[in-house]
This record gives structure tokens, C-alpha cells and sequence, in this order.
């Protein structure tokens, strides 16, 4: 460290504080959805995929809801989680379900070919299942108010 006073880089720094008091995520972070919106979510959009199948075959709802809760909790944790993190920094919610939905029907067309109804109906109703399930987990997110230019 110089002697000379308007060489010390410490005292000359730029500030940084944290965006709003009690704020544990980064200071970019805008929405943060936490376990409980996870939870929520994934389990609305469970349900919603049991809906949309279940009236297609009404003999088959139990059986949609039965063997799709496993894969449903495990790949619906896991991208749901990986996508909430990628859009911590995106305020605007709207697009959070856009990009569920998008998100869903990427990942799953695919996979539609294995269905007999086609690879429309089956990635169409994983996609607007995990955007219902976004839109439910709306008011269980966390918001950072802080002014971005400021933090």
C-alpha cells in the first residue's frame, strides 16, 4: 500500500452494498422462485397434465396419474429448477410462463413421436401444463425491488 493518499485503491473503490435489506441472492437476481413455488408449481402442473389426458381417455385418468408422478417430480424439478434459475434476472413474469411453456414444448417434441395422439397433443399439454404450473407459483415468488443501477 502507497503512502500517497490518492493512490490508495481501497479508499478510491467503487461501493457495493447489497440491493434491499435481508436480499440473500445476487444483487442482479430480480425473481427468485423458491421450494415452495417449486412445489407448487410442479404439483399444478401434475394435475393439469391428469386433466388434459383424463379427458381425452376418461378411463385411463388414474392411471395417467399414477405413472406420471414419478417422471413428472423428477424431470419437472429438475428443468423447472434449472430454468427458475436462468430466469432469476427476467422481472417481467409473463415471461417466466412463456419460457415454462416454450421450455416444455422444446424439451418434449422429441418425445411426442412415442405417442399414438401425435407429437403436438403430447408436447402441447407438458408445455401448457408447466406454464399453468408457472402461473400458479406467480405469488410464491420472491421479488428483489431494488433499483438495478443503483446495486
Amino acid at each position: 500500500m502507497s503512502q500517497e493518499p490518492w493512490t490508495d485503491e481501497d479508499g478510491y473503490s467503487l461501493a457495493t452494498r447489497s440491493p434491499s435489506a435481508g436480499w440473500r441472492y445476487g444483487p442482479k437476481d430480480r425473481v427468485v422462485l423458491g421450494g415452495k413455488g417449486l412445489a407448487m408449481g410442479i404439483t399444478v402442473a401434475h394435475l393439469t397434465f391428469c386433466v388434459l389426458w383424463g379427458v381425452q381417455a376418461p378411463g385411463w385418468a388414474i392411471i395417467f396419474f399414477v405413472y406420471s408422478l414419478l417422471p413428472v417430480w423428477a424431470i419437472g424439478g429438475a428443468v423447472g429448477s434449472l430454468l427458475g434459475l436462468a430466469l432469476r434476472r427476467v422481472r417481467n413474469q409473463w415471461l417466466h410462463v412463456a419460457a415454462f411453456f416454450a421450455g416444455g414444448l422444446l424439451m418434449c417434441a422429441p418425445f411426442g413421436g412415442l405417442s399414438a395422439t401425435g407429437p403436438l397433443l403430447f408436447s402441447s399439454s407438458i408445455a401448457l401444463a408447466a406454464a399453468v404450473g408457472r402461473l400458479a407459483a406467480w405469488k410464491l415468488v420472491r421479488i428483489n425491488n431494488a433499483d438495478p443501477l443503483t446495486a
